[in-house]
């Protein structure tokens, strides 16, 4: 008795969000999913974030990174920016 009145109440949920883009669906899919792990955590959306979440791991440089600017000579302390640009923009555009 119990498995029928579920499965009524879950077509009843299901004859709603049928239509539904599949965005959408995939999102209610994470929700439910994220509900059923940890119930004591409150489920955000990108929405609700007002500022990126950075984690340490995020911040590492992979070995391919490291490798990339080897080559690279630092410019000089006296490096004039400003003249740099200006001679660039009037090559690139007159």
């Amino acid at each position: 008795m119990t498995t029928i009145a579920l499965e009524q109440e879950a077509y009843n949920y299901w004859e709603q969000l049928k239509g539904a883009s599949d965005k959408v669906k995939l999102t209610l899919i994470s929700l439910l999913s994220t509900s059923l792990v940890s119930k004591d955590v409150e489920v955000t959306t990108e929405q609700k974030r007002t500022k990126p979440i950075i984690k340490k791991e995020d911040l590492e440089i992979t070995p391919f990174v490291e490798t990339i600017g080897k080559g690279i000579k630092p410019l000089p302390a006296d490096f004039d920016y400003e003249k740099a640009k200006h001679e660039y923009l009037m090559e690139k555009y007159g």
